[in-house]
C-alpha cells in the first residue's frame, strides 16, 4: 500500500512539473507590421510551424506562407521574391501551429496596394 502511495505521489509530482513547465511561457505573436508583405515578430515558439494568411476577395499571388520557427525570438514576413500582390481590404492571418495544445492566432484588417500592406488597428 505505502509503495502504490509513493509511486502515485511521483507521477502526480513529475506531471505537475512538466505541465508547469509546458504552461510556463506561451509563445506569443508580436509587433504585426505592413511595408512590403506583413512581418510579425514571434517570441518564445521555438521549432512550431507558422503562417501567414491574407485573405481577401482581390489577392491575386502569394495569399500564404509558411515555415518552421528556429529560435526563441524571430521576425516572420510574407514572401518578398514573389511578392504577395493584391488590391483592396483584407484580412491578415497570423497562425502558430501546435502539435497538442490550440494553435496560436492572431487576426486583423489590413488594406492592399499591389505588394503593400497596411495594418489596420486594433492588430
Amino acid at each position: 500500500m505505502k509503495k502504490t502511495i509513493l509511486c502515485l505521489s511521483l507521477v502526480v509530482l513529475v506531471s505537475t512539473c512538466f505541465v508547469t513547465t509546458v504552461m510556463a511561457v506561451p509563445p506569443r505573436i508580436t509587433d504585426v507590421r505592413g511595408g512590403l508583405g506583413v512581418s510579425a515578430t514571434v517570441v518564445n515558439a521555438q521549432g512550431h510551424d507558422w503562417e501567414i494568411i491574407l485573405k481577401g476577395p482581390f489577392v491575386v499571388l502569394g495569399s500564404t506562407t509558411v515555415g518552421t520557427i528556429t529560435s526563441k525570438s524571430e521576425t516572420i514576413h510574407t514572401s518578398t521574391v514573389p511578392p504577395a500582390i493584391g488590391m483592396g481590404p483584407i484580412k491578415i492571418i497570423i497562425r502558430i501551429n501546435r502539435v497538442i495544445l490550440p494553435d496560436i492566432v492572431l487576426m486583423g484588417p489590413a488594406m492592399m496596394l499591389g505588394p503593400f500592406v497596411i495594418v489596420l488597428p486594433p492588430l
